[in-house]
């Protein structure tokens, strides 16, 4: 076996994708992302099916690219699992680890684990998580509520320290004030070098994320905050039937004005420009024409990243 050479990992940023690219049987992926991650957090967001669990998977190594090449301090995943040498944990969006086992055992299980040669100095105590994430519960994993798992996980992400930490969709189930209670929590208990990547669906959450933010849509970037310039943009919000077949009514609105189904029956209305008398009584009597009752109008103002990767994502749809 050829012995790897150590790298500082002073000497390279924490995460960097070269043209990084991953394709699916039956469609579906990410195509050509390059892109590098120091220290700090960074929101990657996306509509359901954007590739974000794909890029972030495949970042950790749990998927082999198809074409394009990721480097964790200039180097393959592979090359330093085979040092058995962690530099990036990950929180999983879907499944119950262990469900038989009770919250302790199972970070106890895990400490255990990364207990290595290579690392075990930098293995977090698991009462300061327990305590720190309020899991000192004798249920069982399967039993957990949705805040107590989504918590459990992110504890468990946290156990091995390492300098790379990756959370996919951390607060999915949650309510609005669930998820700002965990994302509050994180900002505590990881320290600010460290390099974080979160991944949600739900553009509310990165004022709770903060740092940087890249949006992807079918697969590739369509935002990223360190290069795109921000800009305003004007909203009404309303409530109606759903499946609304809105075409005949973009057809209407003027070139800059965009309009999607966000939720079952809640539409939104984007516009660069201010939302007049005009525009709201051409929604409202394409909605009379076709029988839909209409209630809950909001107009508003938004400004900054998340009126830009809003935009972006209401153009491109869900993938």
């Amino acid at each position: 076996m050829t012995e790897i050479s150590p790298v500082p990992r002073e000497s390279y940023l924490a995460v960097a994708t070269h043209d990084l690219t991953v394709k699916y049987p039956d469609g579906g992926g990410i195509t050509d992302i390059s892109l590098i991650f120091g220290a700090g957090r960074t929101a990657i967001v996306g509509n359901n099916g954007a590739g974000k669990s794909t890029l972030l998977e495949t970042i950790a190594g749990l998927r082999e690219p198809s074409s394009g090449n990721v480097e964790l301090f200039g180097r393959t995943p592979g090359s330093w699992r085979a040092e058995g040498i962690h530099q990036v944990a990950i929180a999983l969006q879907d499944g119950r680890p262990y469900p038989s086992a009770r919250p302790q055992a199972f970070l106890e299980y895990l400490r255990k684990l990364y207990a290595t040669d290579q690392n075990h100095d930098s293995v977090r105590d698991v009462n300061v998580l327990l305590d720190a994430f309020a899991l000192r519960t004798t249920t069982m994993i399967k039993n957990l509520s949705g805040g107590e798992l989504q918590r459990l996980k992110c504890a468990a992400a946290l156990i091995a320290d390492t300098p790379i930490l990756i959370l996919d969709e951390p607060t999915a189930g949650l309510d609005p004030q669930g998820r700002r209670d965990l994302y509050a929590l994180l900002a505590s208990v990881v320290p600010a070098k460290r390099t974080t990547l979160i991944s949600t669906h739900i553009l509310e959450d990165l004022e709770s994320i903060g740092g940087r933010v890249i949006a992807l849509a079918k697969g590739s970037v369509v935002f990223d905050s360190d290069s795109n310039p921000v800009t305003s943009a004007f909203h009404m919000s309303f409530a109606s039937r759903v499946n609304l077949q809105l075409e005949p009514l973009r057809n209407a609105l003027a070139e800059d004005v965009t309009i999607a189904e966000r939720a079952q029956g809640r539409y939104q209305v984007r516009s660069e420009n201010p939302i007049d008398a005009a525009l709201i009584s051409t929604v409202m009597n394409f909605c009379a024409q076709i029988g839909a009752e209409v209630s809950d109008v909001h107009v508003s103002e938004r400004g900054g990243v998340l009126a830009q990767v809003e935009g972006l994502l209401l153009e491109g749809g869900d993938s």
